[in-house]
């Protein structure tokens, strides 16, 4: 009789103890499933080839592209013989796109600790061409002092990301004496270019080539700028 009892109240003991192994392992399984669920990740940002100019990784035309891809490569437009310095909270970032059949790229920019700040997806259109992606207002900004890696990834193929082509650049945010900067702000647009570079800032005066280059395309002048700029930071000066 004892042992019938005892029996009997080992069973919902049991099944407790079955119910209660269950139930962690139900929960991983549909961590795992949301997890299948999630998009891939973007490009990481460590550069393989970073002494390369611009950034570039090799290859970087798509594969169903790279039979007919010619001219400058795809790339980061990011010095590596200077500091990547800008003065703005939220930097616009330049990156020339060879032609491609690829329709999007995705750019992202991670702190030194890899933590993503900002991250969007673009449409390409027009290729080649150099894009413009500039950090929107709502974006956390970059802070002074700190280094931060940007990336723009070609989506060569939207159902398998490792056949990304991506590039990577540096930025950090510095800060200039009030004298120095109020010189700049109420120069003219070329001139504050060449001040600008006697200070090492990178990504403010680009921008502004950028723009120059875009509302003045039959100006010559601007045209040497542009290629003597890209040359002072070992960027390919062939990109237009």
């Amino acid at each position: 009789m004892y042992f019938i009892k005892s029996l009997l109240c080992g069973v919902p003991i049991g099944i407790a103890l079955t119910v209660k192994l269950a139930i962690p392992h139900s929960a991983a399984s549909l961590v795992k499933v949301a997890q299948l669920k999630q998009s891939n990740p973007p490009p990481p940002p460590e550069n393989p080839d970073s002494s390369a100019p611009g950034g570039r990784r090799a290859p970087t035309a798509c594969p169903q592209d790279e039979a007919t891809t010619t001219g400058p490569a795809l790339t980061a437009l990011s010095p590596t013989t200077k500091p990547g310095l800008s003065l703005a909270e939220h930097p616009t970032f330049l990156v020339y796109v060879p032609k491609t059949s690829a329709k999007t790229a995705e750019f992202s920019i991670r702190n030194r600790n890899g933590r993503g700040v900002y991250r969007t997806t673009l449409a390409l259109t027009n290729t080649p061409d150099t894009v413009s992606v500039s950090l929107p207002p709502q974006a956390p900004p970059l802070e002074i002092g700190k280094q931060y890696t940007w990336s723009f990834a070609v989506i060569c193929n939207p159902n398998d990301r490792v056949e990304d082509r991506f590039v990577t650049g540096m930025v950090q945010r510095t800060e200039l004496d009030p004298t120095r900067l109020s010189q700049i702000e109420q120069a003219s647009p070329k001139e504050r270019i060449s001040l600008y570079q006697k200070t090492d800032i990178w990504y403010d005066p680009l921008t502004i080539l950028f723009e120059l280059r875009r509302t003045q395309p039959n100006d010559p002048s601007i045209s040497v700028m542009w290629r003597e700029f890209l040359q002072s930071g070992g960027v390919d000066a062939m990109i237009r």
